[in-house]
């Protein structure tokens, strides 16, 4: 398994910048808008924001378990990612497919530890501000096709947002790269991470 690329955020008062970086250099840049209805953004290859990787498009406008359309710069389909409901419940779980009617499941992502995945939603009942104090325990998503793991998504740091996308040489060419990162920033997105 190798590393395919990490992501740092930056959270500022009105966005959140991801910055995703392979072999240390920018490879992508997303600046998501908080408080929109409908989730949308743009993969850019860098924070000038002029040449566009990808885009994500969420399917509906408020939905428990949200589909997402990722584009290449010309429209075309890379990817959906569904998150699964009811597997979420216990532990946030996510399906990647290759074609537009989710016939074809490429991938299953969901998180590692189920003991952490409980603590984290307790945390989150807690009154305290996620932004002040993050949940203090690392958490980590395994990447599956079918019944054996093809990745993982980790947390490298406590503190800062910091991740690392590692997959298997098979997985990477599977799904196009500019999909995995943009389900990289979905992540963290929508799971309020």
């Amino acid at each position: 398994m190798k590393k395919l690329f990490e992501v740092q955020q930056k959270i500022t008062l009105l966005a959140n910048e991801y910055h995703i970086l392979k072999d240390g250099q920018l490879a992508g840049f997303v600046k998501q808008k908080r408080f929109t209805l409908r989730e949308h953004f743009s993969l850019f290859r860098d924070e000038k924001q002029t040449n566009i990787l990808a885009t994500s498009q969420a399917r509906q406008v408020m939905d428990y378990a949200p589909t997402f359309d990722v584009l290449d710069d010309k429209g075309k389909l890379l990817a959906v990612i569904k998150k699964d409901f009811k597997k979420s419940l216990l532990r946030s779980s996510w399906s990647l497919y290759k074609d537009a009617q989710m016939k074809k499941l490429l991938f299953t992502v969901q998180e590692k530890s189920l003991p952490v995945a409980i603590m984290r939603r307790l945390w989150e009942l807690l009154p305290v501000d996620a932004l002040a104090i993050p949940f203090p325990i690392k958490f980590h998503f395994s990447v599956m096709r079918g019944n054996q793991e093809a990745g993982e998504y980790t947390k490298l740091t406590l503190f800062r947002d910091t991740y690392a996308m590692n997959l298997d040489d098979s997985a990477a060419s599977d799904l196009d790269e500019r999909a995995w990162m943009i389900f990289a920033i979905l992540l963290d997105a929508m799971q309020s991470r």
